[in-house]
């Protein structure tokens, strides 16, 4: 679906020189909602989002970003500026990787949905690959990470709600406040395709679902695009790319939950052979075969 450049949120600027690694901190992509670039192509988005005279870090950005990002809440906060938690939509390293850092530098605890507690299958590459960064990431285990209950919500954030989302991860989880219908996604939908190579190296800006090979289990991925949808978002701040809002959003949303969903998506469409080698690729990402 087309969108015009007024669908595509990006405010003023604050101060980009006094950031590293390329770093860009937009003013409000919804009320009470910041969005820290954390670096000069793909790397992820970190949000701070305020509610009343409490505020909660959303995602951390690979390890070594801590320092930027407590000098990106002293810019919006003030001096000495502290969340009441963070908030992780998944324990990838490029959204988890300075969680265990900034939690003993603020003394906050780092919640999660339950089921990113437990370790993934370590039988193929990917849960091998996950077990290693996870130990890398949280050093003294699963002490460093505490579950969340999506019925009760974010601490420090009563006006926002916890919508789970697994598939790119067993307990990927996606935020929405239903007052504004502002959504933060995580990696569950993004505003660039990083499965299109040409998408994603030219930085087109469209709408895609989380990266395949990365991806724990792609069919509930799918199914969770389409459960965000749903929610008839008109703000979308996800993990990559750029937000993005406006009217255009609810139908683009839904049109690319339909598209992930659809035989041709999953394998089901063209040859015999193009089918049967597609299902190949698929199970071999697909990590979520294996006992946890």
């Amino acid at each position: 679906m087309e969108t015009s450049q007024k669908d595509w949120l990006g405010g003023r600027q604050f101060d980009v020189g006094r950031y590293l690694h390329g770093a860009t901190l937009e003013e409000t992509v919804a009320t009470g909602v910041y969005c820290l670039v954390t670096g000069k192509r793909r790397d992820s988005n970190v949000y701070f989002v305020q509610s009343g005279e409490t505020w909660v870090l959303v995602d951390t950005a690979w390890r070594g970003r801590a320092e930027l990002i407590r000098s990106a809440a002293q810019t919006l906060f003030g001096a000495g500026a502290r969340p009441r938690a963070i908030v992780l939509t998944h324990v990838h390293p490029d959204h988890a990787g300075s969680a265990s850092e900034l939690a003993r530098m603020w003394d906050v605890t780092v919640y999660v949905h339950p089921g990113e507690l437990p370790l993934p299958p370590s039988g193929r590459i990917i849960g091998a690959l996950a077990g290693v960064e996870r130990h890398w990431m949280f050093p003294s285990g699963q002490d460093g990470l505490s579950p969340i209950d999506p019925n009760v919500g974010v601490p420090g954030l009563p006006d926002w709600q916890v919508i789970p989302t697994p598939g790119h991860t067993p307990g990927h989880l996606a935020l929405f406040r239903e007052g504004d219908r502002a959504l933060i996604p995580g990696d569950a939908v993004l505003t660039v395709n990083l499965n299109s190579p040409g998408d994603a190296l030219s930085q087109r800006h469209t709408l895609g679902g989380p990266p395949r090979f990365a991806t724990w289990n792609w069919r509930a991925a799918a199914e969770s695009v389409s459960e965000l949808a749903r929610l008839e978002p008109s703000v979308l701040a996800p993990g990559h790319g750029r937000p993005m809002a406006g009217p255009v959003l609810a139908p683009a949303l839904r049109a690319l939950g339909e598209q992930l969903n659809s035989p041709a998506s999953a394998g089901g469409a063209g040859s015999s052979a193009g089918r049967k080698l597609t299902e190949r690729v698929l199970n071999f990402f697909d990590y979520s075969r294996r006992a946890r």
